[in-house]
């Protein structure tokens, strides 16, 4: 029954928020070019998605190593749909890189669209070319670049192989990357029912400066960084790692 009540309540919620989102949008986008005010009500509409629920709570830890007035290219793991709205933790500006299929699911990927986030089709090399040139014109007028290196959701709730585009990213723009771990998305739910009570954490790691990102190859800073963040979230959730662990979300609370 909880359940129920927070998809309603979430259900509500975004249908509120979006309105007055959408009305931001037409009246700053001619001149608010990084979408910054979007960004900041982003923040707050995504922050209440967690805060909906009195028995949620949510913990994160090393902000104060982010240097705001940098841009990045951020990198996080990917463990439900969920994890777009929990990265808007960070106190940076950024954008997020998509597949474009998503972007055109209601509400959801037109709000994706207005913030300005970057589209990329699945398997074309030409809409690969065009997200590098989009988020590297972003980079260059300070605004950080989000992927998950992953490429697509976790089936297990562990961290899977990295791909190469965020690092190559990062070397070809010259900034600094910043790995963040979180957990707690993945075991939130079992077919519709959610997990109460529950704590989702976010862990910011030391930021790879650009210095360090282009002394190293595109391989070896991937693969690096893979087994940082990984190591990470082994520690963050160990049971996941656990030999027969059960590659599925955890048991719903049914209140």
């Amino acid at each position: 029954m909880a359940s129920v009540f927070y998809y309603l309540f979430f259900l509500l919620f975004t249908i509120l928020c979006f309105i007055p989102f959408a009305l931001l949008y037409v009246l700053t986008v001619k001149f608010d070019r990084e979408r910054v005010v979007l960004h900041r009500v982003s923040r707050i509409w995504s922050m209440g998605i967690y805060r909906l629920c009195p028995l949620w709570r949510l913990k994160v830890a090393g902000r104060e190593k982010i240097d705001r007035g940098k841009a990045y290219v951020i990198v996080t793991n990917h463990q439900s749909m969920l994890d777009v709205p929990l990265m808007y933790v960070l106190p940076l500006n950024f954008k997020w890189v998509s597949k474009r299929e998503v972007m055109r699911i209601p509400i959801f990927g037109w709000v994706l669209q207005m913030h300005g986030d970057i589209a990329i089709e699945r398997g074309s090399s030409r809409s690969a070319r065009h997200m590098m040139e989009e988020a590297d014109d972003y980079l260059s007028r300070g605004t950080s670049v989000t992927l998950f290196p992953e490429g697509t959701r976790t089936k297990t709730g562990r961290m899977g192989r990295f791909k190469e585009g965020a690092f190559l990213m990062a070397k070809s723009a010259g900034v600094g990357i910043l790995p963040v771990v979180h957990d707690g998305n993945f075991e939130v739910q079992n077919g519709w029912k959610l997990r109460m009570p529950h704590t989702f954490r976010v862990q910011v790691l030391d930021p790879i400066p650009p210095e360090e990102v282009a002394s190293k190859g595109v391989r070896e800073l991937t693969a690096e960084v893979e087994a940082l963040m990984k190591e990470v979230h082994r520690g963050m959730n160990p049971d996941l790692y656990a030999d027969g662990a059960i590659p599925q979300g955890g048991e719903a609370c049914r209140v």
